[in-house]
């Protein structure tokens, strides 16, 4: 003869499970969806950015791209030997630069002697041309 209690306790248990099977299955499907939603977004915004990282190099306004809005570049140090480091990388001359920066060459000769420093919208200017190339600075130049 079976163990009553046992058959008992098997029944309550399959019951349970589905009951539990049923309350959980539409959240299942509920997460799935949702899942499904984000990674679609995350693709989109990859290649939204990826296409406004192609238009940031199209730009070509020299004036406009160097003299942007500069509250967290005027935070960064430029020191004397900075702008001659970077004036060599880019294999510009002190008249180059100057014509980039719309400054005077003694201008740039007295930063580099550190004799004076730049204001902060060409401390901006200064920073942005970090991040450029030497056919980026050429393109300026020639415009």
């Amino acid at each position: 003869m079976p163990n009553v209690a046992q058959v008992l306790r098997e029944e309550i248990t399959r019951l349970a499970r589905k009951e539990v099977r049923t309350e959980c299955d539409p959240l299942r499907k509920q997460v799935r969806t949702l899942r499904q939603t984000v990674k679609g977004q995350q693709e989109t915004i990859a290649k939204l950015e990826k296409a406004l990282g192609k238009m940031a190099t199209l730009s070509t306004d020299t004036s406009a791209s160097l003299y942007a809005p500069e509250e967290e570049e005027t935070r960064a140090r430029v020191t004397s030997a900075s702008i001659k480091r970077h004036r060599n990388r880019l294999k510009l001359s002190q008249a180059e630069l100057g014509t980039l920066l719309d400054v005077s060459t003694n201008t740039i000769v007295r930063w580099e002697a550190g004799t004076s420093k730049p204001r902060v919208q060409h401390r901006a200017a200064l920073i942005k041309m970090r991040d450029l190339g030497r056919r980026d600075v050429t393109k300026m130049l020639e415009d």
